[in-house]
């Protein structure tokens, strides 16, 4: 199996995290794999905020559900929808999708758990992280040292989700 599948394979939602900080070069890596996600017509319309800081980490912990997982990872990424580059309101949330699939299987990839909450459109918190303009949440995104590998969630066979015809 290639390197990209087995990733795919193995990545899970990381809820819980060991209490090490994670490099900025670390984070950066992880930005430059969000950053090549494919997008219509190239707009890239996403548009990331991390959030380190123990005051601004505390003050979205309140206001995000599973305050837990954003209390102790050392690190959340904010994933916005600018507005003002999309196209195509379909099109602009797959591409956000796809950003966020390339930020957990990058944290992965470098030995990190990450989890995608699907907290979306949140004044308080688009407030609190500073967003700018026409820039909307998409997800929040976790990340540290796992404490702990998730089992595998059972998936259905292709049978179920595929047709061919």
């Amino acid at each position: 199996m290639g390197e990209v599948r087995r990733a795919i394979r193995e990545r899970r939602s990381v809820r819980q995290f060991g209490t090490e900080p994670v490099e900025r070069s670390v984070v950066e890596e992880i930005l430059e794999a969000g950053r090549w996600a494919p997008s219509g017509k190239n707009t890239q319309p996403w548009r990331f905020v991390v959030i380190q800081s123990d005051g601004v980490r505390a003050g979205l912990a309140k206001l995000a559900p599973q305050a837990g997982m954003i209390a102790t990872a050392p690190v959340t990424i904010a994933v916005l929808l600018d507005r003002d580059l999309g196209y195509d309101d379909l099109k602009d949330v797959q591409g956000i999708g796809a950003a966020i699939q390339n930020v957990l299987l990058a944290a992965h990839d470098l030995g990190l758990g990450a989890c995608w909450m699907g907290k979306t459109r949140d004044p308080a918190i688009e407030a609190l992280i500073g967003a700018q303009g026409a820039e909307e949440l998409m997800a929040l995104i976790p990340i540290g040292r796992p404490s702990g590998r998730p089992k595998a969630p059972e998936r259905h066979d292709i049978d179920r989700l595929a047709r061919f015809v």
